[in-house]
C-alpha cells in the first residue's frame, strides 16, 4: 500500500507501513528523540515522587513539610504525568511505523507538555526559584525540538495531512469529550479525596478542622471514641434502611402503574410526584411538622416521624428512576415470553423483573443516600432523636472530630464497591458468562 491508495482509508483508522516508501528520516529521528524524552521524563517523575515522599515525611519542629491534601494532589499530578509519558512513548513507536493517528497524538502530547512546562516555569520564576524555572524552560525547548523536526514538508506529504497543527486540532477534537469528562470527575471527587486524607489527620493539637497536623491511624482504630457518634450513625443507618425498603417497594409499584397503565388522573399524578423534588426542604420539613402537630403527635416526634418524612421525599426519586427504566425497556421480550406459553407471573419473574432490577437497585441506592444525608427535614421532625448529619452539625460548633471523616470515607468506599460490583455483574450477564 502506498500513500496514494491509502487516501481512501479513514484517517482515524489508517496505519500505513510502506515497503517501497519508507518513512522520512526526519520523522524517524524526531519520533526517536520524542521517545527518549518521554522515557527520561517518566523516570524523572518517578524520582520526583520518591523525593517528595521523603521530604514529606521528614519531621521538623512544627510537623510535616507537606500538608496531606496538598501532598496527595501533587502525587496525583505526578502519576498522571507518568501515564502521559508512557502513552507518548507508545505513540512515538507507532509513529515510526506510519500510524497517522499516533503521529497526531504525539504532536498533541508534546504541545501539551511544552505548555505545561512553560506554566511551571512562570510559576517558579514568580516565586523566586530561578534554577527550577530555567530547568522548566529548557525542558520545554527540548520537547518542542522533536516536534519541529517531525513537522517538515516531506513528513506532511508522507502523511498526506495539511499541517501538524491540523493534526493537533484533530487529536484535540477527537478527545475533547474525554478531557471534559476527566475534568468533571476530578472536580467531583476532590472533596472526597480531601475527606479521605483528613481521616488520617492527627487532631491532638487541633485548632482548625482543615489544617494538617500529622499522619495517624488512630482515627480508624478508634472510630467510636467521640461520644454519641456511633450511636447517631446506627440511627441513621436504621432509618435509611427502613425508609429505603418502604420507598422502593411503594415507588416501584407506583412506577409500574404510571408507566404501564392508563387511568383517570394519570397526568395529574405525574405532576404531584415531581412536587417533592421541586419543593425546598425547609418548606417540606415545616409542612410535615405542621401535619404531625395537627395529628396531635407533635410531642412524640422521633424515629417514626423521621421515617415517614424520608419515605415521602424518597418516593419521588424512586418512581422517577424506575419509570425511566421501564420507558427504555423492550416490551417485545415480554410478548415473546408469553407467546412461548409463559403465564403473567412467570413472565414477570423471569423477564420483566431482571430487566427492571438495575433501575430498582439504582433507585434504592439513591433513596438510601438521600435518607442518610438529609438534615433539614430530619431536624424539624426528629424531636430528641439525633441522626448522623445532626451530630455533625452539632459537633462542628465545638470542634469536629476527625472520626467524622472516617465515616464519610467508609461510606464513599462502600458506595464505590457496590457500584463497581453491579457494573461487573451487569457486564458478565451481558456477555452471557
Amino acid at each position: 500500500m502506498n500513500y496514494r491508495t491509502s487516501l481512501f482509508v479513514p484517517a482515524s483508522s489508517r496505519v500505513e507501513e510502506w515497503a517501497d516508501d519508507p518513512a522520512p528520516r526526519r520523522l524517524v529521528v524526531g519520533a526517536r528523540i520524542a521517545w527518549g524524552l518521554a522515557a527520561f521524563g517518566a523516570v524523572a517523575l518517578v524520582v520526583l515522587a520518591v523525593a517528595m515522599t521523603v521530604y514529606r515525611y521528614r519531621h521538623d519542629e512544627t510537623g510535616l513539610n507537606f500538608a496531606g491534601p496538598l501532598y496527595a494532589l501533587l502525587i496525583l499530578v505526578v502519576v498522571a504525568a507518568v501515564g502521559f509519558s508512557l502513552y507518548a512513548m507508545r505513540s512515538a513507536n507507532e509513529t515510526v511505523r506510519g500510524n497517522t493517528a499516533a503521529w497526531s497524538r504525539l504532536v498533541g502530547l508534546g504541545t501539551a507538555a511544552a505548555v505545561a512546562s512553560l506554566i511551571v516555569a512562570w510559576t517558579l520564576f514568580s516565586r523566586g526559584v530561578a534554577t527550577g524555572g530555567v530547568v522548566a524552560v529548557v525542558w520545554a525547548v527540548l520537547v518542542l525540538a522533536p516536534l519541529f523536526v517531525m513537522s517538515s514538508a516531506p513528513v506532511n506529504a508522507w502523511f498526506q495531512t495539511r499541517s501538524p497543527w491540523y493534526s493537533v486540532g484533530r487529536w484535540i477534537r477527537e478527545n475533547l469529550i474525554a478531557f471534559a469528562g476527566l475534568l468533571v470527575m476530578a472536580y467531583l471527587y476532590i472533596p472526597n479525596a480531601v475527606v479521605a486524607a483528613m481521616s488520617f489527620n492527627d487532631e491532638t493539637q487541633k485548632r482548625t478542622v482543615y489544617q494538617w497536623y500529622g499522619f495517624t491511624t488512630h482515627n480508624w482504630t478508634n472510630v467510636c471514641q467521640p461520644q454519641g457518634m456511633c450511636h447517631s450513625v446506627e440511627i441513621s443507618l436504621l432509618i435509611g434502611v427502613i425508609a429505603t425498603v418502604v420507598a422502593t417497594a411503594i415507588g416501584t409499584l407506583a412506577a409500574f402503574a404510571l408507566g404501564r397503565h392508563r387511568f383517570a388522573g394519570r397526568t395529574s399524578s405525574n405532576v404531584v410526584i415531581f412536587l417533592p423534588m421541586a419543593t425546598p426542604e425547609i418548606v417540606m420539613g415545616s409542612s410535615l411538622l405542621a401535619f404531625f402537630v395537627a395529628l396531635h403527635i407533635g410531642g412524640h416526634l422521633g424515629r417514626t416521624t423521621i421515617v415517614i418524612a424520608h419515605v415521602m421525599f424518597c418516593l419521588s426519586y424512586v418512581i422517577t428512576t424506575v419509570k425511566a427504566r421501564l420507558a427504555g425497556m423492550d416490551t417485545t421480550l415480554e410478548q415473546a415470553a408469553m407467546d412461548l406459553y409463559a403465564d403473567e407471573r412467570t413472565t414477570f419473574m423471569k423477564v420483566t423483573l431482571p430487566l427492571v432490577f438495575p433501575g430498582i437497585l439504582a433507585a434504592s441506592l439513591l433513596a438510601f443516600s438521600l435518607s442518610f444525608d438529609d438534615y433539614i427535614i430530619t431536624n424539624l421532625n426528629a424531636g430528641t432523636t439525633t441522626t448522623f448529619p445532626m451530630y455533625v452539625w452539632g459537633a462542628a460548633q465545638r470542634g469536629l472530630p476527625m472520626q467524622v471523616n472516617v465515616i464519610g470515607t467508609f461510606m464513599f468506599v462502600v458506595a464505590i464497591v457496590l457500584v463497581a460490583m453491579g457494573e461487573f455483574l451487569g457486564r458478565r450477564r451481558s456477555r452471557g458468562v
